[in-house]
């Protein structure tokens, strides 16, 4: 059988890896971005990067009791997802001013959740 009619799971993986970048890339900017048009701009643009994310992955961060995978792809797979629904519910709900995690510094809800 032909090796074209088999989807390559590499390239699933640097999808993934791009994700990934572009969410990493803005993070950066955002945190030294002051408060303004272009920090608004920028959190649209992480929640997008964050759902195209969660697309790629197959959304696994949908079920929170689902089973872990036991390959290690599969758990980055996960934990990326896990990390793309935080984004999304981090940038969906406008921060006030005074959130340190708004600002880019470590509060007590910065992060994901711990398993």
């Amino acid at each position: 059988m032909p090796q074209e009619q088999f989807p390559s799971t590499g390239s699933a993986n640097l999808r993934i890896g791009a994700a990934v970048a572009r969410i990493e890339g803005l993070y950066a900017v955002l945190r030294i971005t002051g408060p303004g048009a272009r920090r608004n701009r920028l959190m649209a643009e992480l929640e997008d990067a964050a759902r195209r994310l969660a697309a790629v992955t197959g959304g696994a961060a949908e079920g929170h009791g689902a089973a872990v995978p036991h390959s290690r792809r599969g758990r980055r797979r996960a934990l990326a997802a896990r990390g793309a629904a935080w984004i999304i519910a981090r940038a969906g709900r406008q921060a006030s001013p005074g959130d340190p995690a708004a600002r880019g510094h470590g509060g007590p809800d910065h992060g994901p959740p711990p398993r």
